[in-house]
């Protein structure tokens, strides 16, 4: 009689276990920084948006349109707000929610607030603004120029 039974010896169950153990190693930094990646353009993308639709809704209102954070200052990470030509609370025409936690956004120094004239061009600041955004290893630049254009990367020049 053959008393032989199937299955795995305690070797190739360790030679399998290391070889699934060194490919988690490797996939996890890489699905990392495809995560931070996406979230990063998801980011720019709603901000850019945000600032878009104020721009637009400025040339179609005829009126001086601004977006600045909700709790004031200079925390453009957390929420922000698109306010018709008054300014006040009560007038809030779009809200941008918060950026995920770790992430920086840094604005030309000074920049409390976008303004934009009926023309769609920038109110105030009276210079070009650069938007750094920075979440772990991934980074975006946005300007908005004077003239109300607004890049992801490049320059206004």
């Amino acid at each position: 009689m053959d008393h032989r039974t199937k299955g795995f010896t305690l070797i190739e169950l360790l030679v399998a276990i290391a070889i699934f153990l060194v490919l988690i190693t490797l996939a996890v930094p890489a699905f990392t920084r495809s995560i931070q990646s996406s979230k990063a353009d998801t980011e720019m993308g709603d901000l850019q948006r945000a600032i878009n639709f104020a721009r637009l809704e400025a040339i179609d209102r005829g009126a001086t349109l601004r977006l600045r954070p909700t709790a004031g200052g200079s925390v453009w990470t957390g929420e922000l707000a698109v306010y018709d030509s008054t300014g006040t609370a009560a007038n809030v025409l779009r809200v941008v929610p918060a950026m995920s936690s770790g992430a920086t956004l840094t604005l030309t120094s000074g920049v409390t607030a976008l303004d934009f004239n009926n023309l769609g061009g920038l109110a105030a600041p009276s210079t070009a603004v650069v938007i750094s955004y920075t979440l772990g290893t991934q980074s975006r630049t946005l300007n908005v120029c004077l003239n109300g254009r607004i890049q992801l990367g490049g320059s206004c020049g």
